[in-house]
């Protein structure tokens, strides 16, 4: 009898997805873009190392000035694709499968957006809190605790927009924009 050949998870290649990059955003080399549909990435947005955009289901796109954080996974739940508006953070451990992630949209450390599910605009996902499959989040929603929620509407998106920008600026000089490179 032969021998078998093991085959490791590190020597099966990943399909390498069609990409649309902004020439200002910063993808690390380090990241996992895999699939078959359109990854497209906006205007001075910043995935980090190990950040995991899988698009075998449907096309993901990315908005303008989004923070993807390492070991966050996005991928779309289905052929729709998904979209993450503007100036949205997806921070650790956290899994984006919905259809739309609103503008200005905090997603904290393990966070997720379950599939087919929309979250409004300037809403604030707390860690560990879930967002259920098919649910419709609305504008200025937070939720916390288990699950809990409330509508911020304090008008804090300003100031909190002034202070992501500068977020963004001090990780496009600490992460290499290496994909494209390395890949």
């Amino acid at each position: 009898m032969a021998p078998r050949t093991r085959v490791s998870a590190s020597s099966e290649q990943a399909v390498k997805p069609p990409v649309e990059f902004h020439p200002s955003c910063v993808v690390d080399g380090n990241a996992y873009l895999t699939g078959t549909h359109t990854i497209t990435i906006g205007a001075n947005s910043v995935i980090h190392p190990k950040a995991r955009l899988n698009s075998t289901n449907g096309p993901i796109t990315i908005g303008e000035s989004c923070i993807i954080s390492e070991r966050s996974l996005i991928q779309a739940a289905d052929s729709s694709g998904i979209v993450v508006g503007d100036g949205v953070l997806v921070e650790c451990n956290a899994i984006l499968e919905g259809k739309d992630v609103g503008e200005g949209t905090d997603v904290e450390v393990g966070a997720k957006v379950g599939k087919g599910a929309v979250v409004g605009k300037h809403c604030k996902l707390c860690p560990m809190t879930e967002v259920a499959d098919q649910e419709v989040l609305p504008d200025y929603t937070v939720l916390y605790g288990y699950n809990d929620r409330r509508i911020d509407i304090s008008g804090s998106e300003g100031p909190r927009r002034k202070i992501h920008d500068k977020h963004i600026e001090a990780l496009k000089k600490l992460i290499a924009n290496t994909y494209a490179k390395s890949k």
